[in-house]
């Protein structure tokens, strides 16, 4: 069975029939950080494994924000395997606590999709891992010759 994209999808068929279930669509990201997002593709299988749930799929996204070192525009695409499961009855004390998308048979894939991408983002954004960064004395972008201060001293 293939459904579209909700921000919440009922697993409940899943869990309780063992009918593996499709979503594919698209879904908006917050911003993270100096981060924004593109909306995400998502393309995932839903299944009972046991007796929690399994998800496998992809997460694609694009990226945006300013490079660590010289603040120019930076866009980058995201690819996010997805390979979670999840304990469909957790206790309040148990380890998925505070952290779990599922809350009875609707799984939130928005928050789902936004703590994964949160947790693939590079700690920096860089425009290339080569970036000179900004001269320190003028401010100026050192590649490109737009700082002379280094031939200067």
């Amino acid at each position: 069975m293939c459904v579209g994209l909700s921000r919440k999808v009922d697993v409940g068929g899943v869990l309780a029939a063992g009918r593996p279930l499709v979503v594919e669509g698209t879904v908006d990201v917050p911003s993270f950080g100096s981060c924004s997002f593109e909306p995400a593709r998502v393309s995932l299988e839903v299944a009972r494994v046991d007796r929690n749930l399994g998800l496998s799929g992809t997460i694609d996204v694009v990226a945006t924000g300013a490079c660590g070192r010289c603040l120019d525009d930076v866009r980058t695409e995201l690819h996010v395997d997805v390979d979670e499961a999840f304990a469909a009855n957790p206790s309040p004390e148990g380890e998925l606590g505070e952290t779990n998308v599922l809350g009875g048979t609707l799984l939130d894939i928005a928050d789902l999709c936004r703590q994964l991408i949160d947790s693939a983002l590079p700690i920096v954004l860089l425009c290339s891992d080569h970036c000179p960064g900004l001269c320190p004395t003028c401010g100026n972008a050192r590649r490109d010759g737009a700082c002379a201060c280094a031939a200067q001293a």
